[in-house]
């Protein structure tokens, strides 16, 4: 009976990925983009249920409590656990998409290089989104006046913008033709 329980669970996993595929080829839009989009958005549910897990769960009740400063001469703090929690997070989403990109969005693509400096790139270039989208909010919203909450979701546009190039161009560069 456990033999068949691991089994059942992959053949379960594989039908999901499957419905979705089948989903995303029917639709009038490139799959690869589709599947770029869906891969973000589990990502980013990732990241909240890590950051929910790490900072306001008792889970990690070793972490330092919330509100905890910490002050390191040019670097000051007011929550460390948040900021462990957030960087935490972010790395749990982005190591996902790595995977599901490699497996899945651009498994027919070429990879270019060594899987883990691969890795390291997508890593490197998946800083740049929250970066943007931070500057976004605070140039928008505090020299131009425009809402918060409409700077957060043009900087949003931007940072997909920025991924999808360099996951495309970088990362998983369609193979050339002949």
């Amino acid at each position: 009976m456990r033999e068949i329980q691991p089994r059942l669970a992959e053949r379960a996993a594989q039908g999901l990925w499957q419905t979705a595929e089948a989903i995303v080829d029917r639709l009038p839009v490139s799959t690869t983009f589709l599947k770029f989009l869906i891969v973000g958005g589990v990502g980013f549910l990732i990241n909240q249920f890590v950051l929910f897990l790490l900072y306001d769960s008792p889970v990690f009740w070793f972490l330092p409590a919330k509100d905890t400063a910490v002050d390191l001469g040019l670097f000051r703090h007011d929550d460390i656990r948040l900021l462990i929690a957030s960087v935490l997070a972010v790395e749990a989403a982005i190591t996902f998409q790595f995977n599901a990109h490699e497996r899945w969005t651009f498994r027919d693509r070429e990879r270019r290089g060594w899987g883990p400096v691969r890795f390291l790139k997508f890593n490197v270039t998946a800083a740049g989104s929250p970066i943007i989208v931070v500057v976004t909010i605070n140039t928008l919203a505090l020299l131009f006046g425009v809402s918060p909450y409409i700077s957060n979701a043009i900087g949003t546009v931007i940072g997909f913008m920025w991924n999808w190039v360099w996951n495309t161009l970088v990362i998983w560069p369609q193979q050339q033709k002949l």
